[in-house]
């Protein structure tokens, strides 16, 4: 897997992109575990990137296959604006449809995010009013031991620069040892740290939400 390719994103790589996203979303494992609706949660940690703001996104190609992306948006406003008036609602409105909110995993999974009101509604409306960057990746266990994430990670870098934004951000909750370590060797410092719950089969999990913040210096 040395002949890893760094691109930009392009429209034939979303259905790809959302199907990695979600077979990586708990810790390099499929988002099944933590939520019970996989085309869903696709939709809401993705479409974002994918739909409106796609520029910002670069992927990781190996053999004509997609082995990691990088998510990337350049206006934490912009991004909090979208999702609070056009995807939420949408969304909201897919999951009834759906009966994702008449699932045992997910009122067990709402009960759990209504504990996390500090991070959702202090943390999370500071860093959404900035306009500054923020920063979602995704890679294959295989492709994570050939600098996969250095590389999709530079991209986005370089481009942040281009643009002249000052600071990307990460979130990453503190089980996550990998994710941690990885945002850590390249420049990342915690800004924030909140406590959180995560449900995972039936349990809650207790966390530390912790806000990763690297300083991009201009050209």
């Amino acid at each position: 897997m040395n002949n890893i390719n760094i691109r930009p994103y392009k429209t034939e790589d979303r259905v790809h992109l959302r199907m990695l996203c979600c077979d990586v979303a708990d810790r390099g494992a499929p988002i099944e575990n933590i939520f019970p609706d996989r085309d869903l949660a696709a939709d809401l940690l993705t479409t974002y990137y994918t739909d409106y703001e796609s520029r910002s996104t670069f992927v990781a190609e190996c053999d004509g296959n997609l082995v990691g992306y990088i998510n990337g948006c350049m206006d934490n406003r912009r991004y909090g604006l979208v999702m609070f008036w056009l995807l939420y609602p949408s969304l909201f409105l897919k999951g009834f449809i759906r009966g994702v909110f008449f699932r045992r995993e997910t009122l067990q999974m709402i009960a759990g995010m209504l504990k996390n009101w500090r991070r959702i509604f202090v943390w999370r409306k500071k860093s959404f009013s900035s306009h500054q960057g923020h920063l979602h990746i995704g890679i294959t266990k295989d492709a994570r031991r050939h600098q996969a994430g250095q590389k999709l990670l530079k991209a986005l870098i370089e481009y942040a620069k281009e643009l002249g934004v000052g600071e990307l951000e990460a979130s990453v909750h503190d089980g996550n040892k990998a994710a941690g370590s990885f945002f850590e060797s390249q420049g990342f410092e915690v800004r924030e740290r909140y406590p959180m719950v995560m449900i995972r089969d039936g349990r809650e999990e207790y966390y530390n939400s912790l806000l990763y913040v690297k300083t991009i210096k201009a050209h």
